[in-house]
């Protein structure tokens, strides 16, 4: 049973790319089970033209003659999942295709109208991928396969979902040997720079977001061995330069102070994201000390009351001067923060968006680097529900030069699907707010970002 594990094309022209995290780790999971006939096709780094992208991708999955197809499928990856899947099907109709990842897994009714896929693995795939290739290969009923959605007999059936993995050290390193090395991603690099997920998920419930809803909770690697993982990629393929993933990496100070502990002595240093209430005046010193560089804050939002309208979980002790303090603290300790912020979010007012940009330019003023984004509406999040009558039609890009899914680039190699698909597209929706005249929350945002960003810095 041959396999394909393929990760779809955005990044084009990008001279660095870092590897897939999520294929490498499905991939030494599925060899760990005795299939072996793997192969792993990152179209992000072998098509870096944005033509023809649908017919240069079947090309080279095809070339592997696998009798499986594995796809991952964010939002980003929508139209070319859409349209891959279709002509590939087309071509070879005994071929199984397999989808997974966040926008697959949170939306596969969706995807099972829109394309002719044949399985969907929702939430985290490894074992409930392993058990899908078992019942193929016994010819078992796929109905004892938790975790998976599939066609029966017309129908779309969804299984009950999987039980997440319990101890994530029992999962193997991820599998880079059959990428092509990693001078050849990264031709530019002084250091080489690789993603590692220490942890996975996140207990936060904010509603703009959907790692809550695919991972339900934050579960942690132990410590010995994550270092385990870095000394492996500091002796194998030269690592210098590490991106934490994880979306809390702060979340449990204790196990989060151990790591940084343990990673003093190693030659790396590193970046990451944490929640502005997640750290304080000893971890921020233990961080710098093991390494760390650069570290990214969500802070949304300057306004109390609309926290708690996106259920951020924000403490009461968290207030602009807290903030403002943190960050120059952090500057002070030679950290470079990251702030990013938003507007558009459901019954904000004019004036609570002029206090988000008074911090925001604060903040900046301090030293950080400041984003300013607009709160985009993931067909998978809480948002859509609650305030489903704010949405607002509206090409962000073309109106603000603003996007939060496709850039330019991607932009160029799908716009004839972004098109065909253009309500599935959440850069072509936003939500209102008080300011019922779009013109003038146009005039707004572009106000606010070059405040915040400078004229010609638009995100």
């Amino acid at each position: 049973m041959k396999i394909s594990l393929v990760y779809p094309p955005w990044q084009f022209y990008s001279p660095s790319k870092l590897y897939p995290l999520g294929i490498s780790y499905l991939a030494s999971y599925l060899i760990q089970n005795g299939y072996d006939e793997v192969e792993l096709m990152d179209l992000n780094y072998l098509i870096t033209e944005p033509k023809k992208v649908i017919k240069e991708a079947i090309k080279y999955v095809e070339r592997s003659q696998p009798d499986i197809v594995g796809l991952t499928c964010w939002t980003v990856h929508l139209p070319f999942c859409i349209e891959f899947v279709r002509a590939y099907k087309q071509k070879y109709p005994n071929v199984l295709i397999v989808l997974g990842g966040v926008h697959a897994s949170s939306q596969p009714e969706e995807m099972f109208k829109l394309c002719p896929v044949d399985f969907i693995v929702r939430g985290e795939g490894e074992v409930t991928f392993v058990e899908l290739l078992r019942t193929l290969q016994n010819k078992k009923n796929f109905e004892d396969v938790n975790g998976m959605s599939f066609r029966k007999k017309g129908k779309i059936q969804h299984n009950p979902d999987r039980e997440l993995i319990g101890n994530l050290d029992t999962l193997p390193m991820p599998d880079y040997n059959m990428l092509s090395p990693i001078e050849y991603y990264q031709p530019l690099n002084r250091k080489y720079v690789f993603s590692i997920l220490a942890s996975r998920g996140c207990p936060y419930r904010c509603i703009f977001c959907s790692a809550n809803k695919l991972w339900r909770c934050q579960r942690q690697r132990s410590p010995k061995n994550i270092i385990r993982e870095i000394e492996w990629l500091i002796n194998d393929y030269g690592l210098g330069y590490i991106r934490f993933e994880d979306d809390t990496i702060t979340m449990q100070r204790d196990w989060a102070l151990e790591l940084f502990k343990m990673m003093r002595n190693l030659p790396v240093s590193f970046e990451c994201l944490t929640r502005i209430d997640k750290v304080d005046h000893d971890l921020l010193r233990e961080m710098r000390a093991a390494g760390c560089e650069g570290i990214y804050h969500g802070i949304e939002t300057a306004s109390p009351r609309l926290l708690k309208v996106l259920k951020k979980g924000m403490p009461d002790r968290i207030t602009d001067r807290f903030i403002k303090e943190l960050i120059h603290e952090e500057v002070n300790l030679g950290l470079n923060p990251t702030v990013s912020a938003m507007i558009g979010i459901p019954t904000e007012t004019r004036e609570e968006i002029l206090q988000t940009f008074d911090l925001m330019s604060e903040l900046k003023r301090l030293g950080a680097k400041t984003q300013l984004w607009i709160m985009t509406p993931y067909p998978d999040t809480d948002a859509i529900k609650l305030y489903n009558n704010y949405l607002v039609k509206i090409d962000r890009w073309r109106e603000m030069k603003q996007f939060d899914v496709f850039s330019a680039v991607p932009r160029q190699a799908y716009g004839r699907f972004l098109k065909k698909y253009e309500d599935l597209i959440p850069d072509n929706w936003m939500f209102s707010n008080e300011i019922k005249n779009i013109e003038e929350l146009k005039s707004l945002y572009t106000q606010g970002a070059k405040q915040i960003l400078g004229e010609f810095e638009f995100v």
